[in-house]
């Protein structure tokens, strides 16, 4: 299993693999047939060419991602997060360590552009589905809270 940064030959195989993140979240309205394949490719290349994003492979399967884009703060724009929407390992890959090799990968490379004073800062989600686990390091700031989908 390898842990490698996102690259556009990989987007096929990562819009199928968030076909099944969105089939398996909450989120009822995520879950359709058909998808705006169009966008996902936009946000994709936002997600390759300005975060840190990730993916796992083994062999020529991608089993994992966790995608991040660069936010300028709305009020401040000098002041630039990190901002992570997707973490998601396959469930026939969790419990291998994978979804921490995602994290770790994220994690350290965020905190080497904070010290380098590219981003100010660097955020991780977690759905109300997601086992608990610790964040080393984060604090909690803001809790989403939502109605319909």
């Amino acid at each position: 299993m390898m842990i490698r940064r996102l690259e556009r030959a990989d987007y096929n195989q990562v819009i199928e693999l968030l076909k099944d993140f969105a089939w398996q979240t909450e989120f009822t309205k995520l879950k359709r047939e058909v998808y705006d394949y169009e966008h996902v490719k936009q946000v994709l290349l936002r997600c390759e060419k300005t975060g840190l994003s990730f993916v796992a492979q083994d062999d020529a399967s991608i089993t994992g991602c966790i995608l991040s884009i660069l936010v300028p703060d709305m009020w401040v724009p000098e002041i630039v997060r990190l901002r992570e929407l997707a973490w998601f390992v396959l469930p026939e890959y969790r419990n291998q360590g994978l979804g921490d090799q995602l994290y770790m990968a994220y994690c350290q490379s965020a905190e080497q552009w904070r010290r380098q004073g590219r981003i100010t800062g660097y955020t991780m989600s977690r759905l109300s589905t997601t086992p608990r686990k610790e964040y080393h390091d984060f604090k909690l700031v803001e809790q989403t809270y939502m109605v319909g989908a």
